[in-house]
């Protein structure tokens, strides 16, 4: 993938945490030239928020934050989604925080300070992970395609917008093809703040098959739901 490849970014969000007011305003006014949309914090419990509420395809993150750590809060977005690009910057290089970092699927670890060109050869890295992942395109079945970049299905060539809980019910699924995905999970990415009521699940549910097709979503019962893909 070739650095013409970055204007595909224009269509993407990215959530950057950093508390450092000089460096977050230097690196935001980065990130705008080649971004749709820029989201910022300064601590990891707003970050979270922000992450559990708008669609983020790329993920950077300062490791030296006030309360919860930047690996902190990439360890809990690691428990239900695995393939988002994360990429950390810190001004430590050492071995113990290297080996955590990487048990985490990182794309990069970026030693400040981080240059223009270190930043932009990430963002690189951070499209080809994306392509790796299938996030630009997802086969649902032969009548469906998922494009995770627009939050958009394209059945029989029309193209059908997805809400939120939509876009996030079926990237977990497809994050777990083929396997049970516990009810539990489910209702955590879908809202971790409350509990999410049995109609309102069952009314997700049904506008996802209906869109989808009934028989690729699996209900297991009493356990949870299951994306039936080749």
């Amino acid at each position: 993938m070739n650095p013409l490849s970055l204007k595909v970014l224009k269509n993407l969000n990215v959530l950057y945490i950093e508390d450092d007011p000089l460096v977050a305003k230097q690196t935001i006014g980065l990130l705008e030239h080649y971004f749709c949309n820029v989201l910022h914090s300064d601590n990891a419990e707003d970050a979270l928020k922000i992450f559990n509420t708008e669609h983020v395809h790329i993920l950077i993150t300062d490791i030296e934050l006030p309360g919860i750590s930047g690996l902190e809060l990439c360890e809990e977005i690691r428990k239900f989604n695995y393939h988002i690009p994360i990429f950390i910057t810190s001004i430590h290089n050492d071995k113990e925080m290297l080996m955590k970092a990487i048990k985490l699927n990182l794309v990069n670890y970026l030693v400040k300070p981080v240059s223009t060109t270190s930043i932009t050869k990430t963002l690189i890295e951070s499209l080809e992970h994306l392509n790796r992942e299938g996030e630009f395109l997802v086969r649902l079945n032969n009548s469906v395609d998922y494009h995770p970049l627009s939050n958009e299905l394209v059945v029989e060539g029309k193209t059908i917008s997805l809400s939120l809980s939509e876009v996030k019910l079926l990237d977990l699924l497809i994050i777990n093809k083929n396997k049970v995905v516990y009810k539990s999970t489910i209702e955590h990415a879908l809202n971790p703040d409350e509990t999410i009521s049995d109609s309102a699940f069952r009314n997700i549910l049904y506008r996802m098959r209906k869109k989808i097709g009934k028989d690729s979503i699996i209900s297991v019962s009493r356990v949870g739901l299951k994306l039936l893909l080749k």
